[in-house]
């Protein structure tokens, strides 16, 4: 008798203008493509940013927290006001953590991870 063995795969996505390549490959693989991207982060190769220096909001913490957000709900394809249904909020309140003006709590993070069946800790 066989048994499938479940392997829990990473999604990794790749955009050059309006074309996207999606890929889900084994943690290894992907673990992998971080160290070789890695590299690049630190722009020592021609023609390489260090997406911190090209977005230099990333480096505040509420403000790289409200980019994940609203980042996750366009790629989800959702209106603030649907996003705001499906975590239990209001949509004044979807509005105000994409703009950084609310923060997101462990305990919420956990909750929007939850309802949408994401890793909650890209939020904290």
């Amino acid at each position: 008798m066989s048994v499938a063995a479940k392997t829990r795969l990473i999604k990794i996505e790749i955009t050059e203008g309006k074309k996207h390549q999606f890929y889900l490959v084994p943690r290894s693989a992907a673990q992998a493509v971080a160290t070789l991207l890695k590299n690049f982060d630190e722009g020592d190769e021609e023609g390489s940013v260090n997406a911190r220096e090209l977005y230099p909001e990333l480096n505040d913490p509420v403000k790289r927290v409200a980019i994940a957000f609203h980042g996750t709900r366009l790629r989800l394809g959702l209106t603030q006001k649907q996003m705001a249904e499906k975590i239990g909020l209001s949509q004044s309140d979807v509005s105000k953590i994409e703009k950084g003006e609310r923060e997101i709590s462990r305990k919420l993070a956990i909750r929007i991870g939850e309802k949408l069946g994401i890793d909650y800790k890209r939020f904290l």
